[in-house]
């Protein structure tokens, strides 16, 4: 049950080791890889389960790491894996049109890359960096230190920008053939780009000697295209149909099957008691998107932790009409309402100028309410930003920092679990509570490195030192 939130394989898959192949190019290999980004469902299943979105329902046994917070050296190690070859991907395209000079494939591989390798580093800390991803020829890479890595994924992308920005000529053509992502757009490329650059950046927020980096970084941002705007979701669709293997995975995974059954894991998940009333207590007209009512036509999400016959599936409240929408639904790399929230909380913050944090605020919210399908969205978030709400509407925020996470919490409430994860290890928002079954009285704040690693690589691992997934933290958390 487990393995199928992990890599899904088969549709569009391509060499397990890219740098092995002979007869491929970049354009070839690009769809594949940016599918397999997006397959990768570990991640955001677990984030979705510790940020406080989702929980196992009652129907299902299990998941005991998960709720207890006790983490074996096998727990969910497709994060690592799967990471790992997913980036040998963007390494074969990137040396591939390196070699071809197509500048185009040579920024989109950069910014993928530093896409994955931020969630390594989120996940793990110090992970191999500088030693990676170079096959036979170093199977004991050392582990680069997490903030320096930050600080390279900083520079690979200001690189990426100016590749994708180089012209469009025979030479380097374009990408939009293969492109599943912005269909050749490489303005939006470079907006993405910037975006995932100012959320490494605001990443670091609680470092007092990071904050004139982050500050300039953020400034050179907006001077090279500026971020993701109004209707500018970075999502991956390489044409899903209606067949075994070949659906959108999440579909697939939590829904249900080309056949219209309901696929084997649907009633093992649901909504978390926390997220039913967070939105419940708001009046968020996107629950109805988000969850479904349960079998007595009531709200009942599932305290985290909690499980048998009170909060079977039928008793819960299940994924609603925008998370399992369609077979061919997209996949989502980044909605346009986090590249609001975080300029919201940039401004907020003083990292960014020119701009008004209630503005861009109201800009998530009403993103988020689009991406989600809410009826007569314009007008719903108007009525629902007014309420005299904490939280909700940002002059009745007394800590505009908390309304602004809260609310790309509930954006990211089912396509991104582990941002969601990630932000409240950082800020603390929202305040997310302890797993019933918790073996102590605190929340996990990393993984540990996978058993695997310590049998292949073991001196770089224990040079690491004593790792505790409570007290280890990674270097950008208070």
């Amino acid at each position: 049950m487990l393995a199928a939130g992990g890599c899904k394989e088969g549709y569009l898959d391509i060499n397990k080791n890219p740098n092995a192949a002979t007869t491929s190019s970049a354009d070839l290999v690009l769809p594949a890889a940016l599918n397999g980004t997006t397959n990768l469902l570990t991640h955001n299943e677990i984030g979705h389960f510790w940020a406080g979105h989702w929980s196992p329902s009652g129907s299902v046994s299990g998941f005991n790491p998960e709720k207890t917070y006790d983490l074996p050296g096998n727990f969910r190690t497709a994060i690592w894996t799967s990471s790992y070859d997913n980036l040998s991907d963007y390494d074969y395209i990137e040396k591939s049109a390196t070699a071809a000079k197509q500048q185009a494939y040579i920024g989109i591989a950069k910014v993928m890359k530093a896409y994955i390798f931020q969630r390594l580093v989120d996940t793990y800390g110090n992970v191999p960096y500088t030693e990676a991803l170079q096959g036979p020829a170093n199977l004991r890479p050392k582990y680069d230190n997490g903030q320096a890595i930050y600080d390279d994924l900083v520079k690979q992308l200001e690189a990426a920008v100016v590749a994708l920005k180089a012209p469009i000529t025979a030479e380097n053509p374009s990408p939009a053939a293969t492109d599943i992502v912005f269909k050749g757009d490489l303005t939006k490329w470079v907006k993405f780009a910037n975006t995932l650059k100012m959320r490494i950046l605001i990443r670091q927020s609680n470092i007092a000697a990071k904050q004139d980096a982050i500050k300039s970084g953020i400034a050179k941002a907006v001077a090279d295209g500026g971020f993701l705007g109004v209707n500018e979701n970075a999502l991956v669709q390489p044409g899903f149909l209606k067949t075994a293997g070949k659906q959108n995975p999440f579909y697939e995974t939590y829904g249900f099957t080309a056949a219209g059954t309901i696929a084997g894991n649907k009633e093992f998940y649901t909504n978390a008691d926390f997220f039913i009333k967070a939105l419940t207590s708001t009046n968020d007209p996107r629950l109805e998107r988000y969850a479904t009512r349960n079998n007595a036509n009531q709200w009942q999400g599932v305290p985290f932790g909690e499980g048998s016959d009170p909060y079977l599936y039928a008793k819960t409240s299940g994924f609603g009409p925008a998370i399992l929408k369609s077979f061919d639904q997209p996949q989502v790399l980044m909605q346009s309402a986090e590249s609001f929230f975080l300029q919201a909380e940039a401004v907020q913050r003083g990292y960014l100028t020119g701009g008004d944090a209630k503005t861009l605020y109201n800009a998530g919210v009403l993103e988020s309410f689009k991406f989600l399908e809410v009826p007569s969205a314009a007008t719903a978030v108007n009525t629902y930003l007014s309420q005299e709400v904490p939280n909700v509407n940002f002059d009745s925020s007394t800590d505009k920092l908390q309304a602004i996470i809260t609310q790309k919490w509930t954006a990211l409430g089912a396509f991104g679990g582990f941002e969601a994860w990630t932000e409240f290890r950082r800020t603390g928002f929202p305040k997310v509570p302890l797993s019933t079954r918790a073996m102590g009285t605190k929340h996990v704040a990393r993984f540990l490195y996978p058993s695997q690693e310590l049998g292949t690589n073991e001196a770089n691992v224990k040079a690491q030192g004593t790792i505790n997934q409570f007290d280890t933290k990674l270097f950008w958390m208070k």
